[in-house]
């Protein structure tokens, strides 16, 4: 006779690893589907709040209006683009303008401005907007918004705009060089050149007006040269969450100007260089 003892394993003796398979699957087969479902809610109800979260900021920094009013953009129409640049260059050394590389004809970015722009506002009103050329009648309303693309050499509303704010958040003016330039916070700042790179200014200029208890928001990107245009539009698209938390906090609405360097040829990388705010109380213009 031999020692060796057998162990009886009955039919309904499972070994563990099999029993937990077993509860995974079952887990799987009727858990699944409602889980699955549950996570795809809640993610669904995260992006509408996302998205209705982010169209209430965008009409606080636009003003409430907004979505039920036009917004026009305004451009210029270019016809006396040539006479404008002659104009331009007249008391400034033209042999050192003409050295600035990657000069491009004024207005050659305006389509894709236009562009950016209205996908920023069909993303978050459901509305493009009204081109409209500097000469043409633009948002006259009492409330909406008003976008200037063009500093006031190329844009006669940006001209206007900036001679109603009595320049003090921002001026278009020369430096001592005979160039084009904005002074911001007391500084000209020009187009200049360094390390072979030639780097234009923009800004990025917002000014809230008030009329019996209507507002219009009105907005100006508009560079020394198309580089810094295009760049301040940009910019505007891409960060204007941030400058609302920046410039709209504690309640406060205010008028702001930001100053931005940018290299030719490469407008998605403006840099800020200075700032300036104009404070107003309860969010009205005085």
């Amino acid at each position: 006779m031999s020692d060796s003892h057998y162990i009886h394993i009955g039919r309904h003796t499972v070994h563990p690893v099999w029993r937990l398979s077993s509860v995974s699957r079952f887990i799987a087969t009727h858990l699944g589907a409602p889980v699955s479902v549950l996570g795809e809610q809640a993610s669904q109800a995260a992006r509408v709040f996302t998205d209705s979260w982010n169209k209430f900021l965008f009409r606080r920094f636009w003003w409430e209006s907004i979505s039920s009013r036009d917004v026009d953009l305004v451009i210029d129409s270019y016809e006396n683009v040539v006479l404008r640049n002659r104009f331009r260059w007249t008391d400034s050394d033209r042999e050192q303008a003409q050295g600035f590389t990657g000069e491009v004809i004024q207005g050659t970015f305006s389509p894709q401005a236009t562009a950016m722009l209205t996908a920023l506002f069909l993303r978050h009103t459901g509305k493009g907007l009204r081109i409209v050329t500097d000469m043409e009648e633009a948002n006259k309303k009492e409330d909406g918004a008003l976008i200037c693309y063009g500093s006031s050499d190329s844009n006669f509303k940006t001209f206007e705009l900036e001679a109603e704010s009595g320049g003090v958040l921002c001026q278009f003016t020369f430096n001592d060089r005979g160039e084009r330039g904005f002074r911001v916070g007391g500084n000209v700042h020009s187009i200049e050149k360094r390390d072979g790179v030639t780097y234009d200014k923009a800004i990025v200029l917002r000014l809230l007006t008030s009329q019996r208890g209507s507002g219009q928001c009105q907005v100006v990107c508009a560079g020394l040269s198309e580089w810094g245009s295009l760049a301040a539009v940009h910019y505007l698209v891409r960060n204007w969450k941030v400058l609302h938390k920046r410039f709209d906090g504690f309640g406060q609405r205010r008028d702001f100007c930001v100053l931005l360097e940018v290299p030719f040829g490469h407008c998605q990388e403006a840099r800020e260089l200075a700032s300036a705010v104009w404070w107003h109380r309860n969010g009205r213009a005085k």
